[in-house]
């Protein structure tokens, strides 16, 4: 008996120094792999030196990388490469470098980096395009966007953009102490109606308060250096609940997502059993040919959620910054206002059919883009096979950022942190040097692009005076700016005086025959 017993526990023993051994070596070799993968890949960019298993984790700013990343490429040029634990990751900070690799090369740096947050938790089943691989799913959701958002639907939504701005100005003129709250209820309003029939007729109504809460949510989260490296060091995926609050986070974001957009796609497909839709709403298209599209439910709630989240905050943040450029460059605030002066007078408000004609306003909008572009840091991209540029070496799987923040403060522009729109009307890029003019295939801009934004700033302009409240205005995109995957300018004092009483007659006038259409959508 005794020697069965001793046999038993020699056997544990043994099976546990072998266990041991063996989570031992795994360790180590996990350990040794990280250590060489986190290694910078021969005639890798240039960047910061990497240390063994973190890279360049210890280095990442938690908040508004691109700043960072801008001053980095004082030193290493406008191509950075960098080790994020054993993730390639590669910073352009100069529009050469994003024609050549996103444009001219696109087939193979569209794809997306996989996220453990976005993929697994909050955005599962390949619902919001964002963040969907590149592939089948991916094509079908473009083309469903593309189908929407041709210059014949989008025209058809002129109306109810032009009610939404001219509601705009009814509430500026009534408490413009407000006025930021205005400006953000309009972003979102108009979008609500533009994709579901919906609306959001003051900045405190459910619809409103709850968009701006999951988009605050989900611009943070999205932001590089928000949350541990959990892509680059899998393993954390297994630490429990009271380790991981980011999965909390990511989890809540998710049940507010869902349960906003379910609810915004149950109110619409209401109206449209009801017959009192608004036909030329995306979501009521969508709706009436989902049998051919063979989109469910879940996807069409995170299309339209997709749309919402594109088009409020970017249009919002476009145009707080404007009102800021205007507050801070008087010159250009004058130069506005005569222009639009110049068209309409007035007696009446600037409409989209002055567009053409508003050549300044329309530099003045690019320069805002310019000046302070809403997704900064830019949206990141995946290389799906090896290549080389410039000599350098990008391995597949390699994750790419093109550095707005950077590529608009570059030696291309003359005093690149002033507003000044005039840049825009000595040539269409703004730059400085006719070589770089030369260069048709140049983007103007590394942004989110403004369509309907021309009309509020034309509105605005017409009706307003526009002046710093303080002695100091913080304007720094340090300081002054909100961080998170897209930035917007922080509330400052502000004044808007009335320009003339003749203005104000027709705020009242417009608003009043912009009510019987606003009626038709669901407030």
């Amino acid at each position: 008996m005794a020697s069965s017993s001793h046999f038993d526990i020699s056997h544990v023993s043994k099976l546990l120094i072998l266990f041991s051994l063996a989570a031992g070596g795994l360790i180590l070799y996990m350990v040794v792999k990280y250590a060489l993968q986190s290694q910078r890949p021969s005639k890798f960019p240039p960047g910061p030196r990497a240390l063994p298993i973190i890279g360049n984790l210890h280095l990442l700013s938690r908040t508004k990388a691109f700043i960072q990343f801008s001053e980095w490429g004082r030193t290493y040029g406008t191509i950075i490469g960098l080790k994020l634990g054993p993730q390639n990751v590669v910073i352009l900070n100069d529009h050469k470098h994003v024609q050549e690799l996103f444009d001219k090369r696109g087939s193979i740096y569209s794809d997306r980096p996989p996220s453990h947050i976005a993929n697994d938790i909050m955005f599962t089943n390949d619902t919001h395009i964002l963040f969907v691989p590149y592939g089948d799913s991916w094509r079908k959701l473009r083309k469903t966007l593309q189908g929407l958002l041709n210059i014949k639907a989008v025209d058809r939504l002129l109306p109810i953009q032009n009610a939404e701005a001219t509601q705009m100005m009814h509430q500026l003129l009534q408490s413009p102490d407000d006025w930021y709250d205005h400006v953000r209820r309009y972003s979102t309003s108009v979008i609500l109606a533009s994709v579901y029939g919906l609306r959001g007729p003051t900045f405190e109504h459910p619809r409103v308060k709850s968009l701006y809460h999951v988009q605050d949510q989900l611009t943070q989260i999205a932001e590089l250096g928000a949350t541990p490296p959990i892509d680059v060091f899998p393993i954390l995926q297994y630490l429990p609940d009271f380790l991981s609050p980011w999965r909390i986070w990511a989890r809540n974001i998710r049940k507010e997502h869902r349960a906003l957009y379910f609810k915004l796609l149950s109110e619409t497909q209401e109206l449209v059993a009801k017959n009192k839709a608004p036909e030329d709403s995306f979501m009521v298209r969508l709706l009436k040919e989902q049998d051919m599209s063979g989109l469910d439910d879940e996807h069409l709630a995170y299309i339209g959620g997709s749309l919402m989240e594109a088009g409020s905050d970017t249009t919002a943040s476009t145009l707080l910054s404007f009102i800021l450029a205007m507050a801070l460059f008087p010159e250009s605030l004058t130069k506005c206002q005569a222009e639009v002066d110049s068209i309409c007078g007035a007696g009446r408000l600037p409409t989209f059919d002055d567009f053409e004609s508003l050549t300044y306003l329309k530099a003045a909008m690019t320069e805002t883009l310019r000046w302070r572009p809403v997704a900064a840091g830019g949206i990141p991209h995946a290389l799906t096979q090896d290549d080389y540029y410039e000599g350098y070496y990008l391995p597949k799987g390699t994750i790419l950022f093109a550095n707005a923040w950077a590529i608009h403060r570059s030696s291309d522009y003359d005093a690149p942190d002033q507003f000044y729109p005039d840049r825009f009307l000595q040539n269409k890029f703004g730059t400085a040097h006719d070589s770089i003019h030369s260069d048709n295939k140049r983007r103007p801009i590394y942004g989110f692009g403004a369509g309907r934004r021309l009309l509020n700033m034309a509105k605005l302009v017409w009706a307003f005076d526009i002046k710093p409240a303080a002695d100091k205005i913080d304007s720094s995109i340090e300081t002054g700016y909100t961080g998170g995957f897209l930035i917007t300018p922080k509330k400052f004092p502000l004044c808007l005086t009335l320009r003339s009483a003749d203005r104000e007659r027709v705020i009242k006038r417009d608003f009043l025959k912009c009510l019987e259409l606003l009626k038709k959508f669901k407030e």
